[in-house]
């Protein structure tokens, strides 16, 4: 177990080093945000920061994201000052300090913090897969498959590309959000809410499982003095984590209202916000998704499509209801609601690789969706970036019917592991 748990860190090591290379590769447009909002937060305090929606009102964007996303880079922007004050103390009271230290993290130190919790987190998700497959008592080979699988996550290009060069924070809410879901899995409910709550204090993302989690919720046949105990725990953590924002008698109402009318809608109403999916093949310009088909809103029609194929294969898990099963029904709920959704982002089928990742230790042949949508994913996340650049790449897109083949190979992916939940028997 000692050899094992050795090459895992040095697994672990090499992946790191390798994002930390990375880091300064390409600078995205989203880091204003998030630093601005941090800076703004760390001077000015937390009571009324929402303030204002109107995007003129702030650097470059009115703040859409949750509390403990705007705690988080309150949080780097003290340290960045913390470590800045350190350093330029340090050079003007030592005359060997290395100069270029003051430069550096001045002009370098700030993208360097923000990309961080995205990088660490992916680490936590491989430690998370490594010892979930460990302690799985009917899966055969499990410290090899441990290791593979952890390396396979680690080195995936698409979670690569979004912690390290897109600076992105998905890997943040997905380690809070299915860790939870591992401990549902073990009938930890009280564990389960508080973690769930806070990535959705996070970021709303993977309010996408929720059909999924109520049906699990339901299996385990839970008694309602459990379930009013979790619905405390959770308000609870609403109220710890939010109220700094709004420390008033009104706080329940402001909460609804930050949810409803400012995190919940976005910024792009559109059809699609650049994800590449059954949206972009009807009309991938700025329509918005109030747009008419067939006499329903496309909005409407994306949660039907979407409710219905999920209700489909819950019919399936709720005939025969395993755990590789349950992570095939959480990588579909992830590409189905990418694919027909609308005000998709292309960041948004992140949610998929974690479950896919395990279920490969369960159904091996499964690898091949895994690669092949991981690659079709990559370049979704490349289109409108650009960063780094590779010119033959991006030339790419100009070719006819490229993206439209991007997307074809998604609903392919899809049929495949619709298929394999059907015919699966164990």
């Amino acid at each position: 177990m000692k050899k094992f748990n050795l090459v895992l860190l040095i697994i672990l090591v090499a992946a790191f080093v390798v994002r930390l290379l990375l880091v300064f590769s390409a600078y995205h447009g989203d880091l204003n945000n998030n630093i601005s909002w941090g800076k703004i937060a760390y001077e000015n305090g937390f009571d009324g920061f929402y303030g204002s929606d109107k995007s003129e009102d702030w650097p470059y964007s009115a703040p859409n994201q949750p509390p403990l996303y705007i705690l988080l880079f309150a949080f780097i922007a003290f340290v960045y000052e913390s470590i800045n004050k350190i350093i330029n103390s340090l050079n003007n009271t030592i005359g060997i300090f290395p100069s270029g230290l003051v430069w550096f993290w001045e002009e370098k130190g700030m993208t360097l913090l923000v990309k961080l919790p995205g990088i660490i987190a992916d680490l936590a998700i491989a430690i998370m897969i490594y010892q979930y497959i460990i302690i799985r008592p009917k899966l055969n080979n499990k410290k090899i498959k441990a290791l593979l699988l952890s390396t396979l996550w680690l080195f995936n290009p698409v979670i690569i590309y979004s912690s390290a060069v897109w600076g992105q924070t998905d890997s943040l809410v997905n380690a809070l959000g299915f860790t939870a879901i591992i401990l549902l899995l073990n009938r930890n409910l009280i564990k389960f809410v508080f973690l769930f709550t806070l990535s959705l204090l996070f970021k709303g993302s993977l309010a996408i499982f929720f059909p999924l989690l109520v049906f699990m919720l339901l299996k385990q046949k839970l008694k309602i003095i459990e379930l009013f105990k979790a619905l405390m725990v959770s308000l609870i953590t609403v109220f710890t984590v939010s109220v700094w924002f709004h420390p008033h008698v009104d706080f329940v109402q402001w909460f609804i209202n930050l949810y409803t009318q400012r995190i919940l809608p976005g910024e792009i109403g559109y059809l699609t916000a650049n994800a590449f999916n059954l949206w972009w093949l009807i009309d991938s310009g700025k329509v918005y998704d109030s747009v008419v088909y067939f006499g329903l809103p496309a909005r409407i029609w994306g949660f039907i499509f979407s409710l219905g194929l999920i209700s489909f294969f819950l019919y399936f898990l709720y005939k025969r209801y395993k755990e590789d099963r349950v992570w095939l029904a959480f990588a579909l709920s992830a590409l189905i609601t990418f694919l027909f959704m609308t005000r998709i982002h292309e960041r948004y089928l992140y949610p998929y690789f974690f479950p896919a990742t395990l279920l490969i230790a369960y159904v091996p042949a499964t690898i091949v969706l895994y690669i092949v949508l991981s690659i079709a994913h990559l370049f979704n996340l490349y289109h409108l970036f650009w960063l780094p650049d590779f010119p033959i790449v991006a030339y790419s897109y100009d070719i006819p019917f490229f993206v439209p083949f991007l997307i074809s190979i998604q609903f392919i992916v899809l049929v495949g592991y619709l298929v394999t939940l059907i015919r699966a028997k164990r």
